[in-house]
């Protein structure tokens, strides 16, 4: 049973070379070494547990459990996949109570059977603080006696398959281990050096007088516990190193007092907390008179808003006026940007930009005569053949650019925002476009039925009918809409549904006799289905003409795929469409900071029943959990970089706020906190930054390993001191040593820098001198060899630390094996970002997400606020495993500056990493003081080298960023859209 031992002998099994899992539960407060537990079979005994009312711990008196039905399956299943091993078994103690079950499953299965005395487990659990011996003691003792009178049951039934040991035989030596699994049970094991440490497996309470009192007081768990020594297999040595016979129970000077003494400190501590109480209460109470007056002020807020509301009423139909003038006018801001005098005036600007004009302090001379050496640089390397090309290049697009539209056609969706309403001229489809796709779909080899979900409750008519609508008018005609009607109390839902429902026989309709909430009406909905994808509609959505369409045409360029999803906007109650959210590919640890797949979101249905479909209890993110589980279950994630759904907005729409439904917060965190300890992950979930919609994982460490911090640097000794203070006195993390690479400083100042460092650190800083010409890569590689650490943390000079834990923050996502290289948040002194994420392609090769932004921005859909994958992140603040660096090459020194750390992320991705970006580590960046600026032509030449070295070697990852969106400028770093 559990605290026997068992994770001792598991461990010990498994460096003999028995495959006990590859998904082992890991260390723990209560087993520091690892628990050594097979998570398949842990929670397959924690769900039959659940099933039947008992805790997941297995604290019940039930000596046997049935196992249902259902389980069976899932049963047959976790054996399966070991059947191909040679030597496998599994530790888990909660099999003591399924040992009949597994061996009518495995018939030739063979049990190893560790018991522990009953005062040593009793003490154990005791320590553990489970809340159920608090209210109930004795229940260990019944607990103990239930679990190792099933052992001796099972034994008694099948003699020849079992081993019964005292888990101090097995701590005495593992050689009694070996040879009785070898002997008796005729299972052949290599050999294996001790684990055991006296630490980790207390019997200091078997000199006590506990066991006396055992077995005074406890007299059937004594007897069980002889029963047990009797069928175990000793040796006449181990005999020697069981308990003591108890002696008979000393006078009151041994124990007694010592008890007492214990009983009065915890009255102590308990009147202490009654007094604490007692204190809260009174805040309490004050808390409630102020909240009744509070509530007061509120009734009369009321009454005044009442009055604004019908203000606010009669400036409704002013602001409707306003509004055609407004359309009359942007009609006129059409017509002046279409005409050649417009494209004449933008020419100029773009022109005035790409020679450095385009501010008057551009004029001035210095500035000049910089932009003179850039164009000698592009020349020196390039040739003039070339800068005449791109130049005439620039032109005849500017000249041939297609005029806008003076009016915009009646098919095309509206927007007040001018960029958007350009880009859905541009990329909406129009009549003749729709009538293309429809005769494109009979060319389809593959057309599945794509089931559209919707649950429906008392939704507003006009939004109701427009939903269903939108679906009957998808070019693509192989679908079935699926409603489930969750018991509406509005009359004239059932009669609307009706009547779809006689115009068109692929529309289905269950109507609910009790209201569900969304996640039991989706539930039935999804029962009705047949198609072979599902998607879901919200009932006051509405998809675009060609969504199924597009969906369809990916499944036939992969019918592989599983899950599908699809960029969104928004729609309002007068139907005009805004925030166009233009999303990356999947991205999973962005996906953990916020639900951003959405709509319109397509899903295999067989995966869908195989998850049971939406949990009751996560309504409000119940599409959020249902993605997590999900995904769990397949990589064959698509995302179709296009506007295919409109999410309406209005009152009480999460669409409008997340902040009208609250209680989906809190079902997020829920999700998310469950879907990482399935996933073998575990860790807390805190709020991100400035916000309470969105999360950020913290993960539990599972090693403090030793973190190697590499700075490179030259001179500018007051910026190294900055540097060097900021890790040694706000760094809470303690076991790191810190790299300096002197790359030939000849500043006094640095000098004496490095000096006191290393004399006030002696045992964290090594400071090693390499006076080469500057190349960045080459430094750190020799760097990395010099270091000792597990993980690597690239640090540039001119950098200062602002978050004590960063390094707990970056090692959490570092250690995971699924990550790359971890990056950091990267300020300006004046508090505007300097670093959050790198996008590949921004100004050719890569460039800062949001650089400039004001710290106090959430970014693009909270992009700065959020954990998010990115192709890359810069170096000045990095870690990675040792490990990965190794695998991939380390940093390419043919890149001596620029984008060596770029490159390092691209290969890391193209050997299936994942690179992260965290908001919640903080650092100032003075950006590359070290090296100075390159604004000579040499640097300059160097610099247009590496970056035609870079689009060459990663011309695919550049040109189409899978962190990023098409539909998304590649000029700018503020996610602007791509007109």
């Amino acid at each position: 049973m559990h605290r026997s031992g068992t994770s001792l002998t598991a461990s010990l099994l498994q460096s003999a070379g028995v495959d006990i899992g590859q998904r082992l539960m890991g260390a723990g407060k209560s087993n520091l070494k690892g628990h050594f537990e097979d998570l398949d079979f842990v929670e397959f005994h924690e769900s039959v547990f659940h099933s039947q009312g008992i805790s997941k711990e297995g604290w019940t008196l039930h000596r046997s459990i049935q196992v249902q039905e259902q389980y069976l399956a899932q049963a047959k299943s976790i054996i399966q996949k070991r059947s191909s091993k040679s030597t496998w078994g599994w530790k888990d103690p909660r099999t003591t109570l399924f040992l009949n079950f597994w061996h009518d499953l495995i018939p030739e299965a063979k049990f190893l059977l560790v018991y522990r005395s009953p005062w040593e487990v009793i003490d154990s659990l005791y320590r553990r603080s489970d809340e159920v011996f608090y209210k109930n003691p004795n229940l260990a003792v019944d607990i103990w006696v239930n679990y190792n009178q099933a052992i001796i049951d099972f034994y008694d039934k099948f003699p020849e398959q079992c081993v019964i040991l005292n888990i101090k035989q097995i701590a005495l030596s593992s050689t009694i281990l070996l040879e009785t699994v070898t002997n008796k049970l005729k299972i052949s094991t290599g050999s294996v050096a001790s684990l055991y440490e006296e630490a980790l497996l207390n019997d200091q309470i078997s000199s006590s007088h506990r066991s006396t009192l055992i077995k005074h007081h406890f007299t059937e768990a004594f007897d069980l516990y002889q029963q047990l020594n009797a069928r175990a297999n000793y040796t006449n040595y181990a005999l020697s190193f069981l308990d003591n016979e108890p002696v008979e129970l000393p006078s009151y000077k041994a124990w007694v007092l010592q008890d007492w003494l214990e009983v009065r400190t915890l009255e102590k501590d308990l009147k202490l907390s009654n007094y604490q109480q007692q204190q809260t209460q009174l805040e309490l109470e004050r808390s409630q008179s102020q909240l009744q007056q509070t509530q007061l002020e509120l009734e009369r807020s009321q009454s005044q808003l009442q009055q604004t509301q019908l203000e606010l009423e009669r400036s409704q139909s002013q602001l409707q006026q306003t509004k055609v003038e407004l359309e009359r006018s942007q009609v006129v801001i059409t017509a002046m940007e279409s005409s050649k005098f417009w494209q004449l005036r933008s020419l100029w600007f773009k022109f005035r930009s790409t020679f450095g004009l385009a501010e008057d302090i551009s004029l001035e001379p210095g500035n000049l005569w910089s932009r003179g050496k850039y164009l000698f640089a592009v020349l020196r390397v390039k040739g003039l053949k070339y800068a005449l090309s791109k130049l005439l290049k620039v032109l005849s697009q500017k000249f041939e650019a297609p005029t806008l539209p003076l009016e915009i056609p009646p098919e095309i969706p509206h927007s007040d925002d001018v960029n958007y309403q350009k880009w859905l001229l541009k990329n909406y489809p129009d009549q003749a476009e729709l009538c293309k796709l429809t005769q494109t779909v009979e060319t389809f080899s593959y057309k599945p039925v794509i089931s559209l979900i919707v649950p429906v409750f008392n939704t507003p008519e006009y939004f109701l009918r427009q939903a269903i609508d939108s679906v009957l008018n998808q070019v693509y005609s192989y679908w079935e809409l699926c409603i489930a009607d969750d018991a509406s109390t509005e009359p004239y839902i059932r009669s609307i549904l009706e009547e779809y429902v006689s115009k068109d026989p692929r529309i289905k309709v269950v109507f609910r006799t009790e209201n569900g909430h969304i996640s039991h009406a989706s539930n039935s909905a999804i029962e009705i289905a047949t198609g072979e994808f599902i998607a879901l509609l919200d009932h006051d959505d509405l998809l675009t003409p060609d969504a199924l369409y597009e969906v369809v045409l990916l499944l036939n360029r992969h019918p592989e795929a599983d899950m599908i999803y699809s960029d969104e906007d928004k729609i309002d109650e007068q139907n005009r469409l805004r925030d166009p959210f233009f999303k990356p590919d999947w991205c999973p640890d962005s996906f953990l900071s916020r639900m951003y797949t959405c709509h319109l979101g397509t899903y295999r249905r067989s995966i869908v029943n195989e998850i049971g479909g939406f949990r009751v209890g996560y309504e409000g993110s119940q599409d959020y959990d249902f993605v997590l589980r999900f995904t769990e279950k397949t990589e064959n994630i698509f995302h179709i970089p296009k506007i295919l759904y409109h999410w309406r907005m209005h009152t009480n729409s999460t669409a409008s706020s997340l902040d009208s439904k609250n209680y989906a917060v809190e079902a997020a965190k829920k999700a998310i906190s469950e879907a990482i300890h399935r996933r073998g992950e575990p860790g807390i979930v805190t709020a991100a930054p400035g916000s309470v919609d969105y999360h950020i994982v913290r993960y539990d460490i599972k090693h403090y390993d030793l973190v190697s911090i590499i700075i490179p640097t030259k001179n500018l000794g007051e910026m190294l001191d900055k540097c060097l203070n900021s890790i040694f006195e706000s760094t809470t993390y303690e076991n790191y040593e810190v790299i300096l690479i002197d790359n030939g400083s000849t500043e006094v100042q640095a000098i004496e820098v490095m000096n006191k460092w290393q004399t006030r650190e002696p045992d964290k800083l090594n400071y090693y001198s390499l006076n080469i010409p500057f190349n960045y890569s080459k430094i750190n590689n020799l760097a990395v060899k010099k270091a000792r650490g597990k993980y690597l943390l690239f640090l540039n000079n001119d950098t200062e630390v602002v978050t004590p834990d960063w390094i707990n923050a970056m090692l959490e996502q570092a250690q995971r094996p699924s990550v790359g290289a971890v990056g950091a948040l990267l300020l300006y002194p004046d508090n505007t970002i300097q670093h959050a994420g790198v996008v590949a392609g921004i100004g050719g090769v890569a460039g800062h997400s949001h650089k400039y932004f004001p710290t106090s921005s959430q970014g693009y859909f909270s992009h700065i606020k959020t954990v998010n994958n990115f192709s890359a992140v810069t170096a000045a603040c990095l870690m990675c495993r040792r490990n990965v660096f190794e695998e991939v090459g380390g940093l390419d020194e043919d890149l001596a500056v620029a984008f060596n750390d770029v490159d390092f992320c691209f290969k890391l991705v193209e050997k299936g990493y994942r690179n992260i970006y965290l908001p919640h580590v903080v650092l100032y960046h003075y950006e590359s003081k070290s090296r100075g600026s390159d604004d000579t032509t040499g640097k300059l030449a160097r610099f247009i080298k590496e970056t035609q070295y870079m689009q060459s070697k990663w011309n695919i990852i550049i040109t189409s960023d899978p962190c990023y969106n098409p539909n998304l400028t590649r000029n700018r770093e503020d996610y602007s859209i791509k007109i």
